[in-house]
Protein backbone atom coordinates (compact mmCIF):
# COMPACT_ATOMS: atom_id res chain seq x y z
CA UNK A 1 0.00 0.00 0.00
CA UNK A 2 2.29 2.49 1.15
CA UNK A 3 6.08 2.28 0.38
CA UNK A 4 9.13 1.60 2.43
CA UNK A 5 11.96 2.92 0.88
CA UNK A 6 15.99 3.56 1.99
CA UNK A 7 16.34 7.05 1.56
CA UNK A 8 19.85 6.87 0.60
CA UNK A 9 18.18 4.25 -2.62
CA UNK A 10 16.25 7.33 -3.93
CA UNK A 11 17.69 8.73 -7.16
CA UNK A 12 18.43 11.80 -8.16
CA UNK A 13 15.29 11.72 -10.39
CA UNK A 14 13.28 10.48 -7.09
CA UNK A 15 14.32 13.56 -5.27
CA UNK A 16 13.89 16.07 -7.60
CA UNK A 17 10.39 14.53 -7.66
CA UNK A 18 10.06 15.13 -3.77
CA UNK A 19 11.62 18.82 -3.46
CA UNK A 20 10.16 19.95 -7.14
CA UNK A 21 6.63 18.54 -6.62
CA UNK A 22 4.72 21.82 -6.78
CA UNK A 23 5.20 21.30 -10.79
CA UNK A 24 1.42 22.49 -11.32
CA UNK A 25 1.35 24.05 -14.60
CA UNK A 26 -1.23 26.49 -14.57
CA UNK A 27 -0.94 27.84 -18.33
CA UNK A 28 -3.76 26.12 -20.05
CA UNK A 29 -6.10 26.49 -17.26
CA UNK A 30 -5.42 30.17 -17.08
CA UNK A 31 -5.95 30.36 -21.01
CA UNK A 32 -8.48 28.41 -21.34
CA UNK A 33 -10.57 28.95 -18.73
CA UNK A 34 -9.25 31.67 -16.48
CA UNK A 35 -9.40 34.75 -18.13
CA UNK A 36 -12.14 34.32 -20.04
CA UNK A 37 -14.37 33.97 -16.88
CA UNK A 38 -12.00 37.18 -15.45
CA UNK A 39 -13.20 39.06 -18.55
CA UNK A 40 -16.72 38.08 -18.16
CA UNK A 41 -16.56 38.90 -15.06
CA UNK A 42 -15.44 42.44 -15.81
CA UNK A 43 -17.67 43.18 -18.21
CA UNK A 44 -20.49 42.03 -16.50
CA UNK A 45 -20.01 41.81 -12.80
CA UNK A 46 -22.20 39.79 -10.68
CA UNK A 47 -24.49 38.61 -13.25
CA UNK A 48 -21.36 36.98 -14.76
CA UNK A 49 -20.29 35.27 -11.76
CA UNK A 50 -24.53 34.11 -10.65
CA UNK A 51 -24.02 32.69 -14.39
CA UNK A 52 -20.88 30.70 -13.58
CA UNK A 53 -22.04 29.33 -10.28
CA UNK A 54 -24.89 27.72 -12.10
CA UNK A 55 -22.95 26.28 -14.79
CA UNK A 56 -20.33 25.13 -12.15
CA UNK A 57 -21.83 24.57 -8.68
CA UNK A 58 -25.30 23.57 -10.45
CA UNK A 59 -26.93 26.58 -7.98
CA UNK A 60 -28.66 29.49 -9.12
CA UNK A 61 -28.18 32.65 -6.93
CA UNK A 62 -31.07 35.43 -6.86
CA UNK A 63 -28.02 37.57 -5.38
CA UNK A 64 -24.56 36.63 -5.64
CA UNK A 65 -23.90 38.34 -1.95
CA UNK A 66 -25.47 36.52 1.20
CA UNK A 67 -28.00 38.57 3.42
CA UNK A 68 -27.71 39.42 7.20
CA UNK A 69 -30.45 36.98 7.53
CA UNK A 70 -28.57 33.90 5.90
CA UNK A 71 -25.71 34.68 8.24
CA UNK A 72 -28.01 35.23 11.47
CA UNK A 73 -29.60 31.83 10.24
CA UNK A 74 -26.36 29.90 10.22
CA UNK A 75 -25.83 31.06 13.73
CA UNK A 76 -29.37 29.94 15.13
CA UNK A 77 -29.13 26.47 13.32
CA UNK A 78 -25.83 25.63 14.71
CA UNK A 79 -25.66 23.33 17.49
CA UNK A 80 -24.59 25.30 20.84
CA UNK A 81 -22.08 22.65 21.69
CA UNK A 82 -20.24 23.43 17.92
CA UNK A 83 -20.63 27.30 17.81
CA UNK A 84 -18.30 26.78 21.49
CA UNK A 85 -16.23 24.66 20.17
CA UNK A 86 -14.97 27.51 17.66
CA UNK A 87 -15.74 29.82 19.75
CA UNK A 88 -12.99 28.55 22.13
CA UNK A 89 -10.78 28.09 19.37
CA UNK A 90 -11.22 32.08 18.24
CA UNK A 91 -9.80 33.23 21.55
CA UNK A 92 -6.97 30.63 21.09
CA UNK A 93 -5.92 31.96 17.52
CA UNK A 94 -6.81 35.74 18.78
CA UNK A 95 -4.60 35.20 21.75
CA UNK A 96 -1.49 33.72 19.63
CA UNK A 97 -1.96 36.47 16.61
CA UNK A 98 -2.20 39.70 19.32
CA UNK A 99 1.58 38.90 19.53
CA UNK A 100 2.16 39.54 15.90
CA UNK A 101 1.94 43.25 15.25
CA UNK A 102 5.23 44.83 14.71
CA UNK A 103 6.48 48.15 16.68
CA UNK A 104 7.04 51.31 14.42
CA UNK A 105 10.51 52.24 13.75
CA UNK A 106 12.33 56.05 13.95
CA UNK A 107 15.73 56.05 13.85
CA UNK A 108 17.71 60.02 14.34
CA UNK A 109 21.11 61.18 13.14
CA UNK A 110 23.03 63.15 14.53
CA UNK A 111 23.49 65.08 11.10
CA UNK A 112 19.01 65.61 11.71
CA UNK A 113 18.45 62.97 9.54
CA UNK A 114 14.98 60.76 10.32
CA UNK A 115 14.74 57.71 9.04
CA UNK A 116 11.41 55.22 10.10
CA UNK A 117 9.21 52.56 8.60
CA UNK A 118 4.87 52.58 9.69
CA UNK A 119 3.18 49.55 10.27
CA UNK A 120 -0.21 50.27 8.44
CA UNK A 121 -3.15 47.55 7.49
CA UNK A 122 -4.09 46.46 3.83
CA UNK A 123 -7.46 48.63 3.20
CA UNK A 124 -9.24 45.89 1.88
CA UNK A 125 -8.94 42.19 2.20
CA UNK A 126 -10.95 38.58 0.59
CA UNK A 127 -10.90 35.88 2.51
CA UNK A 128 -11.32 32.66 0.28
CA UNK A 129 -12.86 29.76 2.03
CA UNK A 130 -12.93 26.51 -0.11
CA UNK A 131 -16.38 24.75 -0.27
CA UNK A 132 -17.44 21.55 -2.40
CA UNK A 133 -15.75 18.29 -1.12
CA UNK A 134 -15.82 19.93 2.58
CA UNK A 135 -16.46 22.76 4.64
CA UNK A 136 -13.71 24.35 6.44
CA UNK A 137 -15.59 26.83 8.36
CA UNK A 138 -12.11 26.97 10.32
CA UNK A 139 -10.65 29.19 7.89
CA UNK A 140 -13.02 31.85 8.60
CA UNK A 141 -11.26 31.74 11.65
CA UNK A 142 -7.39 31.72 9.96
CA UNK A 143 -8.16 34.31 7.48
CA UNK A 144 -10.34 36.85 9.54
CA UNK A 145 -9.09 36.93 12.78
CA UNK A 146 -5.18 37.92 11.66
CA UNK A 147 -6.83 40.78 9.23
CA UNK A 148 -9.15 42.31 11.72
CA UNK A 149 -6.10 42.57 14.27
CA UNK A 150 -4.33 44.15 11.97
CA UNK A 151 -6.85 46.61 11.47
CA UNK A 152 -8.29 45.94 8.09
CA UNK A 153 -11.43 47.72 7.23
CA UNK A 154 -13.26 45.72 4.80
CA UNK A 155 -13.29 42.61 4.94
CA UNK A 156 -15.07 39.97 2.16
CA UNK A 157 -15.42 36.10 2.71
CA UNK A 158 -15.58 34.33 -0.62
CA UNK A 159 -17.11 30.76 -0.68
CA UNK A 160 -19.32 28.09 -2.65
CA UNK A 161 -22.85 28.47 -1.82
CA UNK A 162 -24.66 25.39 -0.44
CA UNK A 163 -26.77 23.26 -2.91
CA UNK A 164 -30.01 24.84 -1.85
CA UNK A 165 -27.89 28.77 -2.82
CA UNK A 166 -27.71 29.62 1.10
CA UNK A 167 -24.77 30.14 2.83
CA UNK A 168 -23.75 27.06 4.47
CA UNK A 169 -24.73 27.23 7.96
CA UNK A 170 -21.65 26.98 9.79
CA UNK A 171 -19.80 29.00 7.67
CA UNK A 172 -22.97 31.66 8.78
CA UNK A 173 -22.11 30.72 12.22
CA UNK A 174 -18.71 31.51 12.49
CA UNK A 175 -19.28 34.95 10.33
CA UNK A 176 -21.66 36.21 13.27
CA UNK A 177 -18.96 35.47 15.57
CA UNK A 178 -16.38 37.38 14.13
CA UNK A 179 -18.95 40.41 13.16
CA UNK A 180 -18.38 39.22 8.76
CA UNK A 181 -20.87 40.88 7.25
CA UNK A 182 -19.91 40.74 3.57
CA UNK A 183 -19.74 37.51 2.04
CA UNK A 184 -20.08 36.61 -1.74
CA UNK A 185 -21.88 33.37 -2.38
CA UNK A 186 -19.36 31.79 -4.96
CA UNK A 187 -16.05 29.90 -5.16
CA UNK A 188 -13.70 29.13 -8.25
CA UNK A 189 -12.43 31.66 -10.56
CA UNK A 190 -15.57 33.51 -10.81
CA UNK A 191 -15.46 34.33 -7.16
CA UNK A 192 -11.89 35.50 -6.77
CA UNK A 193 -12.79 37.73 -10.00
CA UNK A 194 -15.08 39.34 -8.51
CA UNK A 195 -13.03 40.13 -5.20
CA UNK A 196 -10.02 40.74 -7.70
CA UNK A 197 -11.46 43.29 -9.89
CA UNK A 198 -15.04 44.40 -8.10
CA UNK A 199 -18.57 43.96 -8.88
CA UNK A 200 -21.57 45.91 -8.57
CA UNK A 201 -22.07 43.90 -4.82
CA UNK A 202 -18.51 42.61 -4.67
CA UNK A 203 -15.86 45.21 -2.77
CA UNK A 204 -12.78 45.11 -5.05
CA UNK A 205 -10.37 43.34 -2.54
CA UNK A 206 -5.82 44.70 -2.80
CA UNK A 207 -5.76 41.77 -1.19
CA UNK A 208 -6.91 38.16 -1.72
CA UNK A 209 -5.47 35.34 1.02
CA UNK A 210 -6.61 31.11 1.05
CA UNK A 211 -6.55 28.38 -0.69
CA UNK A 212 -8.45 26.57 -3.58
CA UNK A 213 -8.36 24.57 -5.93
CA UNK A 214 -6.65 24.33 -9.09
CA UNK A 215 -9.22 27.22 -11.00
CA UNK A 216 -8.73 29.58 -7.27
CA UNK A 217 -5.17 28.94 -7.58
CA UNK A 218 -4.69 30.04 -11.46
CA UNK A 219 -7.33 32.98 -10.84
CA UNK A 220 -5.50 34.26 -8.07
CA UNK A 221 -2.33 34.02 -9.64
CA UNK A 222 -3.39 35.78 -12.66
CA UNK A 223 -4.94 38.64 -10.83
CA UNK A 224 -1.35 38.93 -9.37
CA UNK A 225 0.50 38.97 -12.74
CA UNK A 226 -1.68 41.77 -13.81
CA UNK A 227 -0.63 43.68 -10.66
CA UNK A 228 -4.35 43.92 -9.83
CA UNK A 229 -4.60 42.44 -6.21
CA UNK A 230 -2.18 40.81 -3.36
CA UNK A 231 -2.48 37.58 -2.81
CA UNK A 232 -0.62 34.82 -0.03
CA UNK A 233 1.05 32.19 -2.28
CA UNK A 234 -0.11 29.80 -4.70
CA UNK A 235 -1.96 26.56 -3.18
CA UNK A 236 -1.34 22.90 -3.51
CA UNK A 237 -2.33 19.57 -1.84
CA UNK A 238 -2.30 19.90 1.77
CA UNK A 239 0.98 17.58 3.00
CA UNK A 240 2.39 16.37 5.90
CA UNK A 241 5.92 15.27 6.89
CA UNK A 242 6.51 13.30 9.89
CA UNK A 243 9.83 12.46 11.29
CA UNK A 244 9.42 9.63 13.88
CA UNK A 245 11.81 7.71 16.12
CA UNK A 246 11.77 3.75 17.25
CA UNK A 247 9.55 5.09 20.17
CA UNK A 248 6.70 6.72 18.65
CA UNK A 249 3.04 4.98 18.48
CA UNK A 250 2.90 3.46 15.16
CA UNK A 251 -1.19 4.17 15.18
CA UNK A 252 -0.36 7.78 16.17
CA UNK A 253 1.95 8.28 13.62
CA UNK A 254 -0.33 6.36 11.16
CA UNK A 255 -3.52 8.50 11.62
CA UNK A 256 -1.47 11.89 11.64
CA UNK A 257 -0.85 10.76 7.99
CA UNK A 258 -3.93 9.57 7.23
CA UNK A 259 -5.10 12.90 8.31
CA UNK A 260 -3.83 14.79 5.35
CA UNK A 261 -4.61 12.35 3.35
CA UNK A 262 -8.15 12.21 3.60
CA UNK A 263 -7.98 15.94 1.97
CA UNK A 264 -7.75 15.27 -0.88
CA UNK A 265 -6.46 12.60 -3.47
CA UNK A 266 -3.30 14.98 -4.17
CA UNK A 267 -2.56 15.22 -0.95
CA UNK A 268 1.09 14.13 0.20
CA UNK A 269 2.23 12.03 3.46
CA UNK A 270 5.72 11.32 4.43
CA UNK A 271 7.05 9.20 6.89
CA UNK A 272 10.80 9.56 7.71
CA UNK A 273 11.79 6.79 10.60
CA UNK A 274 15.35 5.47 12.12
CA UNK A 275 12.95 2.53 12.90
CA UNK A 276 12.37 -0.23 10.24
CA UNK A 277 10.09 -1.62 12.70
CA UNK A 278 8.15 1.66 12.97
CA UNK A 279 7.58 1.82 9.44
CA UNK A 280 6.60 -1.57 8.61
CA UNK A 281 4.06 -1.16 11.89
CA UNK A 282 2.87 2.14 10.52
CA UNK A 283 2.77 0.32 7.01
CA UNK A 284 0.16 -2.34 8.33
CA UNK A 285 -1.89 0.42 10.41
CA UNK A 286 -2.55 2.78 7.14
CA UNK A 287 -3.74 -0.46 5.19
CA UNK A 288 -5.94 -1.58 8.37
CA UNK A 289 -7.59 1.95 8.24
CA UNK A 290 -7.91 2.18 4.13
CA UNK A 291 -9.22 -1.70 4.19
CA UNK A 292 -12.18 -0.74 6.87
CA UNK A 293 -14.06 1.35 4.64
CA UNK A 294 -14.23 4.08 7.19
CA UNK A 295 -14.49 7.85 6.62
CA UNK A 296 -12.90 9.17 3.16
CA UNK A 297 -11.93 6.17 2.78
CA UNK A 298 -11.79 6.52 -1.44
CA UNK A 299 -9.77 9.71 -1.33
CA UNK A 300 -7.79 8.30 1.68
CA UNK A 301 -6.33 5.35 -0.26
CA UNK A 302 -5.90 7.56 -3.62
CA UNK A 303 -3.86 9.98 -1.59
CA UNK A 304 -1.45 7.07 -0.41
CA UNK A 305 -1.29 5.07 -3.29
CA UNK A 306 -0.06 8.35 -5.42
CA UNK A 307 1.84 10.16 -2.95
CA UNK A 308 2.39 8.20 0.35
CA UNK A 309 5.89 7.38 1.72
CA UNK A 310 7.96 6.33 4.31
CA UNK A 311 11.69 6.46 4.29
CA UNK A 312 14.27 4.73 6.31
CA UNK A 313 16.91 6.86 7.48
CA UNK A 314 20.04 6.66 9.50
CA UNK A 315 19.77 8.81 12.33
CA UNK A 316 17.66 12.50 12.98
CA UNK A 317 19.53 14.45 11.60
CA UNK A 318 19.14 13.19 8.58
CA UNK A 319 15.62 13.33 8.32
CA UNK A 320 16.33 16.66 9.37
CA UNK A 321 17.90 17.61 6.42
CA UNK A 322 15.60 15.82 4.09
CA UNK A 323 12.75 18.49 5.36
CA UNK A 324 14.94 21.59 5.22
CA UNK A 325 15.10 20.94 1.39
CA UNK A 326 11.85 19.63 1.40
CA UNK A 327 9.79 22.37 2.30
CA UNK A 328 6.55 21.05 4.06
CA UNK A 329 3.54 22.31 5.05
CA UNK A 330 3.14 20.64 8.16
CA UNK A 331 5.87 18.68 9.53
CA UNK A 332 5.67 16.91 13.18
CA UNK A 333 8.92 15.92 14.92
CA UNK A 334 7.70 12.88 16.95
CA UNK A 335 10.95 12.28 18.67
CA UNK A 336 12.15 12.10 22.15
CA UNK A 337 13.28 15.67 23.10
CA UNK A 338 11.71 17.29 20.22
CA UNK A 339 12.43 20.89 21.31
CA UNK A 340 16.71 19.69 21.41
CA UNK A 341 16.12 19.66 17.83
CA UNK A 342 14.47 23.00 17.32
CA UNK A 343 17.51 25.10 16.00
CA UNK A 344 18.40 22.63 12.99
CA UNK A 345 14.90 23.08 11.48
CA UNK A 346 14.07 25.09 8.87
CA UNK A 347 11.87 25.86 5.70
CA UNK A 348 8.45 24.19 7.24
CA UNK A 349 5.15 25.98 7.18
CA UNK A 350 4.03 25.31 10.47
CA UNK A 351 5.92 22.64 12.89
CA UNK A 352 4.13 20.35 15.69
CA UNK A 353 7.26 19.01 18.18
CA UNK A 354 5.69 15.92 20.54
CA UNK A 355 3.73 12.97 20.31
CA UNK A 356 0.45 15.00 21.87
CA UNK A 357 1.06 18.13 18.92
CA UNK A 358 -0.82 16.29 16.15
CA UNK A 359 -2.01 18.88 13.02
CA UNK A 360 -5.26 18.97 13.68
CA UNK A 361 -4.39 20.67 17.12
CA UNK A 362 -2.81 23.66 15.10
CA UNK A 363 -5.90 22.77 12.30
CA UNK A 364 -8.33 24.09 14.68
CA UNK A 365 -7.57 24.88 18.29
CA UNK A 366 -4.44 25.67 19.76
CA UNK A 367 -3.93 29.54 17.92
CA UNK A 368 -1.25 29.24 14.96
CA UNK A 369 -2.68 29.69 11.78
CA UNK A 370 -3.63 26.72 9.11
CA UNK A 371 -3.32 28.77 6.35
CA UNK A 372 -0.10 27.87 5.05
CA UNK A 373 2.39 27.28 2.02
CA UNK A 374 2.71 24.43 0.08
CA UNK A 375 4.23 22.05 -2.47
CA UNK A 376 8.27 23.52 -0.74
CA UNK A 377 7.06 27.06 -0.95
CA UNK A 378 7.80 27.11 2.67
CA UNK A 379 11.51 27.72 1.30
CA UNK A 380 10.95 31.05 0.96
CA UNK A 381 7.15 31.84 2.31
CA UNK A 382 5.67 32.06 5.15
CA UNK A 383 2.09 31.16 6.36
CA UNK A 384 -0.79 33.42 7.21
CA UNK A 385 -0.77 35.95 9.70
CA UNK A 386 -0.82 39.41 10.99
CA UNK A 387 2.30 40.76 8.61
CA UNK A 388 0.17 39.14 5.72
CA UNK A 389 -2.29 42.16 5.63
CA UNK A 390 -0.07 44.73 6.83
CA UNK A 391 1.69 47.93 4.66
CA UNK A 392 5.17 48.56 5.39
CA UNK A 393 5.91 52.50 4.78
CA UNK A 394 9.51 53.53 5.37
CA UNK A 395 10.00 57.36 5.39
CA UNK A 396 12.68 60.07 5.58
CA UNK A 397 13.60 63.25 7.03
CA UNK A 398 16.88 65.27 6.01
CA UNK A 399 18.15 68.57 7.13
CA UNK A 400 20.10 70.84 5.19
CA UNK A 401 23.57 69.66 6.79
CA UNK A 402 22.04 65.96 5.90
CA UNK A 403 21.72 66.89 2.36
CA UNK A 404 25.31 68.69 1.90
CA UNK A 405 26.80 65.54 3.67
CA UNK A 406 25.17 62.85 0.95
CA UNK A 407 25.72 65.32 -1.82
CA UNK A 408 29.05 63.81 -2.94
CA UNK A 409 28.22 60.00 -2.53
CA UNK A 410 24.97 60.99 -4.52
CA UNK A 411 26.61 62.98 -7.45
CA UNK A 412 29.37 59.90 -7.87
CA UNK A 413 27.03 57.53 -7.74
CA UNK A 414 24.08 58.91 -10.19
CA UNK A 415 26.97 59.97 -12.89
CA UNK A 416 27.76 55.84 -12.68
CA UNK A 417 24.26 55.37 -13.36
CA UNK A 418 24.07 57.96 -15.99
CA UNK A 419 21.67 60.09 -14.06
CA UNK A 420 24.17 62.72 -13.35
CA UNK A 421 21.07 65.47 -14.94
CA UNK A 422 18.31 65.21 -12.74
CA UNK A 423 18.97 62.60 -9.89
CA UNK A 424 22.37 64.42 -8.86
CA UNK A 425 21.09 67.48 -10.41
CA UNK A 426 17.86 67.56 -8.10
CA UNK A 427 20.63 67.60 -4.84
CA UNK A 428 22.42 70.17 -6.11
CA UNK A 429 19.95 72.52 -6.95
CA UNK A 430 18.91 73.16 -3.47
CA UNK A 431 22.16 74.87 -2.93
CA UNK A 432 22.16 77.08 -5.78
CA UNK A 433 21.93 80.90 -4.64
Amino acid sequence: MIPIRQLNDLTSADLDRLFNRFGEDFTSVIIKTVIPIVNDVRKRGDRAVADYTKKFDGVKLESIVATAEEIEAGRRNTPLELYNAFLEAKRNIEEFHRLQPRSDIRKERDDGTVLGVLHQPIESAAIYVPGGKASYPSSVLMGVIPAQIAGVENITLVTPPGKDGRLPAIIGAVCSMLGVDSVIKSGGAQGIAAVGLGTESARKADIIVGPGNIYVTAAKTYLFSLGIVQIDSPAGPSEVLVIADGRADPKWVAWDLLSQAEHDEMSIALLLTTSRELAERVRDEIAKDIASGTGRHSIKQASIEKSGLILLVNDIDEAISFSNRFGPEHMELMVEHPMDHLGKIRNVGSLFLGDYAPVAAGDYYSGTNHILPTGGAARFSSGTSVDTFMRRTTYQLLSRQALVKARGPVNAMSRAEGFEDKHGGSVNVRFEK
